[in-house]
């Protein structure tokens, strides 16, 4: 292990030498001042805290992979390429040494240089939002709808499958299905249709949903409902709904009548007496409006309740991890690409991996995808042929490579007071410093061992 830290160590030194990694450090120190002073929110205190918290984190995040790349693409192949690493090689350390070695180089002074970033912006967010400047509505906002972490918590599910099954069975006993279409094309497009009837509510109706409460739920003022719609009018326009909030069992439902725009996603503050009681919290919608019109709560993310589970800098710390696992994957990702390649070709690999993982959204819908190539004539149907499902397969095998990277935005989660837990750290840690990076350190082992380091081309 004192080899280890030994080429850790030499490691630092090379990446805060290197005038690439000097320069990218010198734009994120003028990035995090500077973005805070030079770009405005919306005028709200909420708008604020996400541009400092994920706009400068963000920021921070971003020139930090830069230079991981770089510097991590340069560990290993500049030294092969300078003949530096046969120092190296010659003596009792192994190529897992040497490997291991240069990436804890890496995540130490990442993990250094972002705490130093996240340090300094949270100064900045207690400075600008101290109590002196804040008036008391803005100070109650803060305290329990931004500067808190709240578990985001969906809906229990109803039997939409069941509901498929039935209407598929009673289409079957009438000799009514589609001669056209797969029978699991069918399934789909009768399930797509019972989820939007479960979501939508006709003037004058309501609907109902019941959540289940985690452990751990703290007193809170207020709570909030998040809602995204859709409307039949596509002209904008303001509704009016009444909401009824409460727990099935003890406790008094709560109502508030409250405007919220016809498309696009809303929240609704409810009291926090409303979580009062035993049981499921039932929340029922109903469609009051003056002008009659339908509405439709997305399928996907029509309705979720944000209830406070903990503190606003244990979540901001559980970010800031999370980011780290990230960085720590791209350190490992550029590594290995330059115990593979030489320094050019290793930061292009590296570069265009990132690419695709950030295409991991797409990968996803190409994956689960039942035909591609299937001739799109008017009226004709086509079953998947061999050619949809070796490309199917062939996505879904991408999409398991690029599993470890398909995160959500921990920065985007913490500025607008959505819950990060412990498990969601773990998972990450396990996924993206235990797997991936072992992988890849195991091929770079794999490797250099069989690189001939010491001809006199290399």
């Amino acid at each position: 292990m004192r080899s280890v830290w030994a080429i850790a160590l030499i490691s630092l030194r090379n990446a805060i030498r290197s005038r690439v990694v000097v320069l990218l450090l010198a734009i994120l120190v003028l990035g995090v001042i500077g973005i805070p002073l030079t770009v405005k929110s919306d005028g709200t205190l909420a708008g604020y805290v996400q541009i400092l918290v994920r706009y400068t984190l963000g920021f921070t995040m971003g020139v930090l992979m830069l230079a991981t790349v770089w510097a991590g693409c340069a560990a290993v192949a500049s030294e092969i390429q300078r003949r530096q690493i046969h120092l190296l090689i010659t003596k009792p350390v192994s190529a897992a040494q040497l490997w291991l070695g240069k990436w804890l180089g890496l995540v130490i002074l990442n993990t250094v240089v972002l705490a130093v970033c996240a340090l300094v912006t949270y100064g900045l967010l207690r400075w600008n939002t101290r109590a002196e400047i804040l008036t008391p509505a803005d100070r109650q906002l803060l305290a329990a709808e931004i500067i808190v972490a709240r578990a985001r918590l969906a809906p229990q599910p109803f039997a939409a499958e069941q509901r498929a099954q039935q209407r598929y069975a009673a289409l079957q006993t009438r000799n009514e299905l589609p001669t056209n279409m797969a029978p699991a094309a069918i399934f789909k497009a009768l399930l797509n249709a019972v989820q939007i009837e479960a979501n939508t509510i006709q003037p004058g109706g309501r609907l109902t949903w019941r959540f289940d409460l985690p452990p751990g739920v703290s007193a809170t003022p207020t709570f909030q409902l998040r809602c995204k719609v859709a409307s039949a009018l596509l002209g904008p326009m303001s509704m009016t709904g009444r909401w009824v909030v409460g727990r099935e069992r003890g406790g008094a439902a709560c109502e508030v009548v409250a405007d919220h725009p016809a498309h696009g996603q809303f929240s609704v503050s409810v009291p926090g007496r409303a979580l009062a009681g035993e049981g499921a919290v039932r929340v029922e919608y109903h469609n009051i409006n003056e002008t009659p019109v339908t509405l439709l709560f997305d399928v996907e993310s029509g309705l979720r309740l944000l209830v406070p589970v903990g503190g606003w800098v244990p979540n901001y710390l559980r970010a800031l991890l999370i980011s780290v696992c990230l960085l720590a994957l791209i350190a490992a990702l550029g590594i290995t690409a330059g115990s593979l390649f030489s320094m050019p070709v290793a930061a292009f690999a590296t570069f265009q991996t990132l690419v695709i993982f950030n295409t991991a959204g797409m990968v996803h819908s190409l994956a689960t995808r039942e035909a591609s190539f299937a001739a799109a004539l008017p009226g004709v149907v086509q079953p998947p042929g061999w050619l949809d499902e070796a490309m199917s397969w062939f996505y879904r095998g991408l999409e398991l490579l690029i599993m470890p990277m398909q995160n959500d935005d921990p920065l985007a989660m913490v500025a607008t007071g959505e819950w990060i837990s412990w498990g969601d750290v773990s998972w990450t840690f396990a996924k993206q410093v235990v797997l991936a990076s072992g992988v890849l350190m195991l091929l770079a082992v794999a490797a250099l061992r069989r690189r001939e380091l010491a001809l006199p081309t290399d």
